[in-house]
């Protein structure tokens, strides 16, 4: 039970987890049984298994991010980072957006902060290569893909056209897989508007450092998948990895050296590095110590009071796995159902009731692989092809938070039917005082 008048409860992220957890004490607690905190350094919650489609051009942006300061009413929201906390002392530091420093005190803390992109310390990467994590990268590499077209299709120099057509993702798991089908089907939709161009002048190289791709969907389906991206034209190299990307040539662990236009970068995540100014206790690899209560636990197993965690930052215990010990693997449906007990679970500890246990059977696993095209096992059942490209959609159109978003996806979808996706590039967007720049100094040039 809390001792303070009015609990606190501290969340931090605004992801899946973060959004669920704070809609569902706000739904049980009143704004006058306790205040909710959600710290996020982004205005919005993204559903990231939709990216690859953002990516595509399928749908717009917007309908994959769900704005916080909407959805949460009742709930401050502090848009900025974590600095430090003490899980002893229950105090945390904050710097806010604009700069300011923000101390809070708390009852509660949820630890919700996500994931981000693994890389290694690989020459070129950080100037050459670009992750599939976050709305703003799968705009990006949309832009890229667009405006690299565009770019061949105004060259007469053959290297420079064939760098220019040539993308490399490294990664094969199912986001690296669903992101390069995506963008290969809108490469192929811009090289059509050019006549100087031609789909066979495309190269789309995967790199994985597995003897398998999308290993996520089960050895059946991945194997098919395996044959199906070689069938459209996909450069598929297993047991292989890339050391370098200087100068954004990809050299690969076979001696082979391809110039790239694009370099997306798949290969794994890792729990947010924002954990490390914390004195949370942490697994192996990074991850919050969480048992099946979704209360963060030390190393000998004793529970940490007013500390939670859930979602790709936590290592959650999975009792319903068929071999054990088993934790949860890091997606959106573990995300979601983990944040429904986890907000229950505080509500509990803040009237001094006891927590439930998360338990959930895996329902299966979903892969789309461009419109029409995917791979799916469901409840043990194995899909391919269109069927199990519906079956995603389903998913997804269910899964996605707020009505007005389900709604905004399923008019993206239908206007796929009427015709095919924009191929407009807003890569300028990316500079927008430029016009106005280049008008005042030109301006200032008229005056000399």
């Amino acid at each position: 039970m809390s001792t303070s008048a009015t609990p606190h409860i501290l969340i931090l992220g605004g992801g899946y987890v973060g959004l669920y957890t704070a809609w569902g004490i706000r739904k049980r607690l009143g704004p006058d049984a306790a205040r909710i905190t959600v710290v996020e350094p982004n205005s919005y919650m993204t559903y990231q298994p939709l990216l690859p489609e953002v990516g595509g051009g399928e749908i717009e942006p917007r309908i994959v991010t769900v704005n916080l300061r909407s959805a949460l009413k009742d709930v401050d929201i502090v848009r900025g980072k974590l600095v430090s906390l003490d899980v002893q002392a229950k105090k945390a530091q904050l710097r806010e957006i604009g700069g300011g420093d923000l101390s809070l005190d708390y009852d509660q803390v949820v630890f919700a902060v996500g994931a981000v992109t693994r890389t290694f310390p690989t020459p070129g990467l950080e100037e050459h290569g670009i992750g599939f994590k976050t709305v703003e990268e799968a705009i990006y590499c949309r832009d890229k893909v667009l405006d690299n077209v565009a770019l061949a299709a105004g060259t007469s120099d053959p290297e420079e056209r064939a760098k220019a057509l040539t993308f490399v993702v490294v990664g094969g798991g199912y986001t690296g897989v669903e992101a390069l089908t995506e963008l290969s089907d809108l490469s192929k939709l811009a090289v059509d508007a050019h006549p100087e161009l031609d789909r066979s002048q495309l190269r789309w190289v995967l790199i994985e450092a597995l003897d398998r791709v999308a290993p996520e969907v089960g050895p059946n389906l991945s194997q098919w998948t395996l044959g199906h991206l070689r069938e459209r034209g996909i450069d598929v190299r297993l047991k292989t990895t890339m050391p370098s990307c200087e100068g954004s040539v990809a050299e690969l662990s076979t001696g082979e050296r391809i110039p790239a236009g694009l370099i997306i970068w798949t290969a794994g995540m890792k729990p947010n590095p924002v954990l490390d100014d914390t004195n949370v206790p942490r697994g192996p690899k990074g991850h919050v110590n969480a048992n099946a209560r979704l209360q963060v636990i030390d190393d000998s197993g004793q529970v940490v009071h007013g500390a939670w965690a859930a979602g790709d930052c936590a290592q959650v215990p999975d009792l319903a796995a068929e071999q054990q010990p088993a934790y949860c693997p890091p997606n959106a449906q573990h995300a979601v159902r983990q944040a429904k007990v986890l907000a229950q679970n505080v509500v509990n500890a803040v009237q001094g009731q006891g927590p439930a246990e998360y338990r959930h059977k895996t329902l299966g696993t979903v892969a789309t692989y461009g419109v029409g095209r995917g791979a799916a096992k469901i409840l043990g059942y194995e899909v391919k092809g269109k069927p199990a490209w519906y079956a995603a959609m389903g998913y997804h159109g269910l899964a996605l938070p707020t009505w007005i978003h389900k709604w905004r996806l399923l008019a993206g979808w239908s206007s796929l039917v009427l015709g095919d996706r924009d191929i407009t590039s807003m890569g300028a967007t990316r500079h927008p005082r430029r016009a106005f720049v280049d008008a005042h100094a030109d301006t200032q040039k008229g005056k000399k």
